[in-house]
């Protein structure tokens, strides 16, 4: 959203915003009045946007490799000028317009491309289609928005509505969809986005959503829900159990708390507004006394403290960093923690590209297969599904080991931790992250990389640089992931009845 000439122009980001978080266009407006103070970008959201870029230049590379002329569109220009550019070389028929600005007040956009078609417009016997260029594998609801509104502007300039429009997606793949098929919905949306911009509310309030962790005023709602003790810091707790709990008048974390053991909530299981209340009440009293809390919930038959099994001298404790951003993804590395003769070993696995991939993957698999072998009652501990979703992909992807990951799974060697943790205890954290559980049983960590996104960032700085010292970093994170997660089995060994 931004003003040119005193007129407000509205993107397809402006759009998307809105079908996610009104309160976001709300701000959006008080910002155009008077700029307010927004959140940064953190290293994470700078790298995507390199990326974005790498992928965006890659394309026109393949583009040119098909014989295509490009033509880009400068962006040290004016709006108006970048305009005036774009319609030049569509009139001219160039193959494929790079950059390309579109306008059609109150609406404007900057597509990645616009590609020949020989379908007949007001241009000539040819036409254009909209190409974006995307890092996600799949096509998301919002990709789609996006591409619905340059399309209707690109129709304003040829007289015709594009037949397609599509995605290159971050694996090279290309999606293309019906633009008939979105239009309506697309109209619509924009109708209820107009009316909510030219009358909007005279006050507003931030609900958490999908968009908060790349919002650039999650600083200022994040402060505010705390100010308000707002019940969305209450861990587990869904945006529609918030809704029922404000219906009866429950707006807050202590309110939540304090609420009678009995009283009902329309709507809301008794079971689950007793969870809610209970989770509450340990944070109330961890923000009170400053202590941690915690307190061990009722046992059902092969759940919680259940799926623990007797602790060996050979356990191994499983860490996988991954990179996203890698076409088709990479583990790139894969770290164990365990003891050899009462002392402490780490042992990395690393892998910078798919073929070192197959290969670390086989080394791992075949040292696991080792270490049962000598400790048949060992079994492999780790921290949410990310692990053994990992190794079953990888023994799928590249045909190997598949033998040794079904005989794990088969005997129930891998052991999750975060089950054990949600099914058996409730704790004074507002997340129940593994960092968030450490609080309870390690100090505070040190090192550089501290959270995953960190660790992906740096990780692709080592692509740029190739300094040992940034792996260095990521293996003393790996090493503190597979060490917590054995101070978390142990610290629910302590806990277990």
């Amino acid at each position: 959203m931004r003003k040119i000439g005193g007129k407000i122009l509205f993107s397809a980001t402006d759009l998307v915003n809105f079908l996610g978080c009104r309160h976001c266009s709300w701000l959006d407006l008080k910002d155009l009045e008077q700029p307010l103070e927004k959140a940064e970008d953190d290293a994470e959201a700078i790298l995507l946007k390199e990326k974005g870029l790498e992928h965006e230049r890659a394309y026109v590379e393949r583009l040119r490799e098909q014989g295509l002329a490009v033509a880009e569109i400068p962006q040290g220009l004016s709006i108006e000028e970048r305009v005036r550019a774009t319609e030049a070389e569509m009139a001219g028929g160039a193959d494929v317009i790079y950059q390309a600005a579109l306008l059609g007040e109150p609406w404007h956009g900057y597509a990645d491309f616009l590609r020949r078609v020989p379908a007949s417009s007001n241009l000539g016997p040819w036409s254009y289609e909209v190409v974006d260029a995307k890092l996600a594998h799949t096509p998301r609801p919002h990709h789609v928005m996006q591409l619905c509104v340059y399309s209707d502007l690109l129709a304003r300039i040829q007289g015709r509505e594009p037949h397609s429009m599509h995605l290159v997606l971050g694996d090279g793949r290309e999606a293309a969809f019906r633009s008939s098929g979105f239009a309506h919905y697309c109209a619509n949306a924009r109708r209820r986005f107009e009316r909510f911009v030219y009358g909007p509310p005279a006050e507003s309030y931030p609900e958490p959503c999908r968009l908060c962790d790349t919002c650039r005023w999650r600083d200022r709602c994040g402060a505010q829900w705390e100010t308000d003790d707002h019940l969305t810091l209450v861990a587990n707790i869904q945006r529609s159990q918030i809704r029922k709990l404000n219906d009866a008048g429950i707006a807050t974390v202590r309110a939540l708390a304090q609420m009678p053991a009995r009283s009902p909530v329309r709507k809301l299981a008794p079971e689950t507004l007793a969870r809610l209340r209970a989770q509450a009440g340990l944070q109330v009293q961890k923000r009170e006394t400053g202590e941690n809390v915690y307190e061990l919930l009722g046992t059902q038959p092969g759940r919680g403290f259940q799926r623990l099994p007797r602790p060996d001298d050979g356990d191994l404790f499983f860490d996988i960093e991954g990179d996203p951003l890698y076409p088709d993804g990479l583990e790139y590395l894969f770290g164990f923690y365990y003891f050899e003769d009462g002392e402490p070993v780490f042992k990395p696995f690393w892998a910078h590209d798919h073929d070192a991939e197959r290969t670390a993957f086989q080394g791992l698999m075949d040292f696991i297969t080792r270490e049962l072998e000598r400790h048949p009652d060992a079994h492999i501990y780790h921290y949410n599904h990310y692990e053994a979703t990992a190794i079953k992909r990888l023994a799928s992807r590249y045909g190997t080991r598949e033998a040794a990951v079904d005989d794990l799974l088969r005997r129930g060697k891998l052991v999750d931790l975060f089950k054990v943790v949600r099914e058996a205890i409730r704790v004074s954290e507002p997340r129940y992250t593994l960092k968030n559980l450490e609080t309870f049983y390690m100090k505070k960590r040190e090192g550089e990389v501290k959270t995953a996104a960190e660790s992906i960032v740096v990780y692709e700085r080592w692509r740029q640089t190739r300094d040992p010292a940034l792996l260095d970093e990521i293996r003393s994170y790996n090493e503190a992931d597979c060490r917590s997660t054995r101070g978390l089995r142990d610290w629910l060994l302590t806990l277990r009845p």
